[in-house]
């Protein structure tokens, strides 16, 4: 049995809108629950899990406005559609302060509102998601303020990143003090076989790129020629790639990256997010920095790292 795409509550006082409504919803796999009262909607709605509300507008007792206001009490996440044969602009304004998504207007066809209902739930997910994201984040930021550990503070911020963006796997490489490779001193994700495979070449056309402060996107490891090591990152099951370069002060020390199973482009909203992992880095090098009592230069602290960790040299 298909799980349910999402569960909705409808609530109209005519019949036969309930009846249409969760025929149409029914056969593209939504749970669909009905009301003909909005009373009746607010004991629905308290058993939990709904994610929109499709109501009309006129009705009997509590009105289509006043049950959005009484629901939304109950549930703030809740997504709300208004439906109605008597659109007006006042309404939909009144409908969307209370916190209404979107209208339709009756008569609607199935394809509208299916179009309506998927991109509710589009948004609704992205929504969910970026929440997910920032509390994350947050989480984080606490977990690395309580440890003055750097490599604590660095495997943190790899897993951090898979787990927040959702990614096969990510690595946190820094520049030799002749600033000619990247070392890997932080991976998540990832095989040993694969992060041991070589030295990556700052002089590349992605360590290039990174060099000059700017982030890099291999679309498709098996096609771009900027790859270094195409057929090892094949075998691992990599299939796109996203760096963002390390910087503090600005000097660009190294290179935070993530590795997807899947060819997959990065919303502007995702790479915010990455570029906000590589400000954490900076942050916990900095902190780093005065609690060990290193020297002020940024490159020396750099080589005290390269000589400190992974003396493998793991890629």
């Amino acid at each position: 049995m298909e799980k349910p795409k999402g569960k909705i509550l409808v609530l109209d006082d005519e019949r036969i809108v309930l009846d249409s409504v969760s025929r149409i919803l029914d056969n593209q796999h939504y749970e669909v629950k009905t009301a003909r009262k909005g009373e009746d909607a607010i004991e629905i709605l308290k058993e939990g899990g709904f994610d929109i509300l499709l109501t009309d507008l006129k009705m009997p007792g509590i009105n289509g406005l006043q049950a959005m206001e009484s629901l939304s009490e109950i549930d703030p996440d809740l997504s709300m559609i208004m439906f109605t044969a008597y659109s007006t602009i006042d309404s939909a304004v009144e409908a969307l302060k209370l916190g209404a998504v979107d209208y339709i207007r009756k008569p609607f066809t199935p394809d509208q509102l299916l179009d309506l209902v998927n991109k509710t739930m589009k948004d609704r997910k992205a929504r969910f998601e970026k929440r997910y994201r920032e509390d994350t984040f947050e989480e984080l930021k606490k977990a690395i303020s309580s440890t003055l550990n750097l490599k604590e503070v660095l495997d943190l911020i790899v897993q951090g990143v898979v787990k927040v963006m959702k990614v096969r796997g990510s690595t946190l490489s820094l520049l030799d003090k002749n600033r000619e490779n990247l070392r890997v001193f932080a991976h998540n994700g990832l095989s040993t076989e694969y992060v041991c495979k070589g030295p990556l070449d700052s002089s590349k056309s992605i360590g290039e790129t990174i060099l000059k402060g700017k982030h890099a996107w291999v679309e498709d490891v098996a096609t771009d020629p900027r790859i270094q090591y195409p057929n090892e990152a094949i075998r691992e099951g990599i299939k796109s790639i996203l760096s963002v370069p390390l910087i503090v002060r600005n000097k660009v020390l190294g290179v935070l990256r993530v590795y997807t199973g899947e060819v997959r482009a990065f919303s502007d909203e995702e790479l915010k997010f990455l570029y906000g992992f590589a400000e954490l880095v900076a942050y916990a090098i900095e902190n780093a920095r005065s609690y060990e009592d290193v020297k002020d230069e940024c490159e020396a602290l750099r080589d005290d790292l390269w000589d400190s960790f992974d003396k493998q040299g793991l890629l």
